[in-house]
């Protein structure tokens, strides 16, 4: 498992090359609050088990600027020789955004000058704050994929339309050169939720797999009546379609992770390591957080569930 002695762990994300798996996370030290101070670190392992940390590869901007507020999810992908990460700015505040920074070697990072690349469009998203307790605009935790030669991202998003409980989406944008992107309309994703946070998607045969991270009390109340009551939980879930693009459908509760399960993360991101599929996620605590050890995934037409 991943400790960063004396720091806070918030989220993470990865990419693999070679014997490498590389995991990007947010940190900041014990002592300040959580959440309200993450920069990005970086570390690296062999086995997905053991990391060695690296430190500290980007930090948040100014007090004002783009990314001046603390940032959220990310994700990593190759593109024309080079690794550009897609990290959030200004999750909870007035104007959340997507920004890019760029490498040639995974252990530096430089910020595009075209920052920030895209932020809601009033025309496919909602523009105004959430209601409470999650009171603030939804547009983070930029997940890239390539298709077509082109790069696309999800975010976590909200409809400009319908019930708050069903308004949860995926933000979609697209580029061509990494610099400049288009917002596009949102996938058809199933109307369950609020919140579709830590969006990512993977193709495993012929089946695309949305996994996203949510509570059971932004479900619909339908939804939350057939399979848990009013019993809380944060954890992760599935949907299945056979494009990226969507449809994406939401089979039976969702979850991956079972409430019996001895660890129980959140934000988890789907690794594929040495041809299998693994969730990593973070567990927070005030003694000391961690990043955990993978946990063994297989896919079925209607999900995926832990490997027994």
């Amino acid at each position: 498992m991943l400790k960063h002695d004396g720091n806070y762990l918030g989220d993470s994300w990865y990419f693999v090359e070679g014997d490498e798996a590389h995991c990007f996370y947010l940190t900041c030290p014990m002592g300040i609050e959580r959440h309200t101070a993450w920069d990005i670190a970086h570390a690296v392992s062999k086995d997905l088990v053991n990391w060695d940390i690296k430190g500290v590869i980007l930090r948040r901007g100014e007090p004002g600027s783009y990314d001046g507020r603390c940032p959220a999810t990310g994700s990593v992908i190759k593109k024309n020789g080079r690794y550009w990460m897609a990290y959030t700015g200004n999750w909870n505040g007035p104007q959340p955004s997507v920004a890019l920074s760029v490498s040639d070697d995974l252990y530096h990072w430089q910020k595009i000058e075209e920052n920030p690349v895209t932020t809601i469009d009033p025309r496919y998203y909602d523009p105004q704050a959430a209601p409470a307790p999650r009171d603030w605009l939804h547009w983070r935790d930029p997940f890239l994929f390539e298709l077509d030669g082109k790069v696309y991202h999800y975010v976590c998003a909200k409809k400009n339309d319908g019930p708050q409980d069903q308004r949860g989406t995926l933000g979609m944008a697209v580029t061509e050169d990494m610099r400049h992107w288009q917002v596009l309309p949102p996938p058809e994703v199933d109307p369950i939720t609020a919140e579709l946070e830590c969006p990512q998607v993977h193709q495993v045969n012929d089946l695309w797999y949305l996994v996203f991270s949510s509570s059971r009390s932004f479900f619909t109340q339908a939804h939350r009546g057939r399979y848990w009551g009013e019993k809380g939980r944060w954890t992760s879930y599935a949907m299945v379609g056979f494009s990226p693009m969507g449809p994406f459908k939401l089979h039976k509760s969702g979850e991956i992770i079972p409430e019996t399960y001895p660890v129980q993360p959140y934000a988890n991101q789907l690794v594929f390591w040495k041809g299998n599929g693994y969730l990593l996620g973070t567990v927070w605590n005030d003694a000391q957080d961690l990043i955990v050890d993978p946990v063994p995934v297989t896919f079925t037409p209607t999900g995926i569930v832990i490997k027994s």
